[in-house]
């Protein structure tokens, strides 16, 4: 059994979707960041940088979400992370692209614009803002003339980076951002979303 350890970010999000998707049998522990819980004696024994998600795995741990994302597909044999080469590849350079480019701007936004006011961390940086709205919107662009072709990132079929991506781009809805100017991204996000296993996994965290 897997244990995962998280809280309410896109980084443990992405984790619990591949748990779901893939059938995996785990238990998620919520870790208050709000409290400082990830600072805890207890918790710096699963993970010496002090984040979250975290999972547990006959006695192993491992963060860092993409990692952990990969690692569960892989134990599970799932076809969400492909075993031909040149497939698994292109999973993974759109897991690194959302990672470097278009999610890290939905980061940005969300971080000033949700993160920020919940926690009293300060007044948004408008200019940060600014520069994450104008990027977005330019790989927008992009992504959705990539997915008119395609209802999925890599190789014709869902994988792991869909999932991945995925929990970037809801995100939208928490900063204002729309996406109704992308038919095509909007039509992909309405199709993982429609799937059990966003239910499921949005279900394991605390109301």
């Amino acid at each position: 059994m897997f244990n995962l350890y998280g809280f309410f970010t896109q980084n443990t999000l992405k984790t619990l979707y591949v748990l779901e998707e893939v059938g995996a049998d785990f238990e998620f522990h919520f870790v208050n960041l709000g409290t400082g819980e990830q600072k805890s004696a207890e918790f710096a024994k699963k993970t010496p940088m002090g984040k979250v998600p975290v999972l547990e795995h006959n006695g192993e741990h491992l963060f860092e979400s993409g990692a952990i994302c990969r690692y569960v597909a892989n134990v599970t044999d799932s076809p969400l992370y492909p075993a031909d080469k040149m497939q698994r590849a292109r999973v993974d350079q759109w897991m690194d692209y959302f990672t470097c480019h278009l999610g890290h701007w939905f980061n940005k936004l969300y971080f000033e614009l949700a993160i920020k006011p919940k926690f009293n961390l300060g007044e948004p940086d408008e200019k940060g803002v600014a520069e994450a709205n104008k990027f977005a919107t330019e790989q927008l662009d992009t992504l959705d003339a990539i997915l008119e072709s395609s209802d999925w990132l890599a190789n014709d079929a869902l994988s792991i980076a869909d999932l991945f991506a995925f929990a970037y781009i809801e995100q939208h809805r928490d900063v204002d951002f729309s996406i109704d100017d992308y038919a095509n991204v909007k039509a992909w996000v309405e199709r993982i979303e429609s799937r059990d296993s966003i239910a499921k996994a949005r279900s394991k965290l605390p109301k």
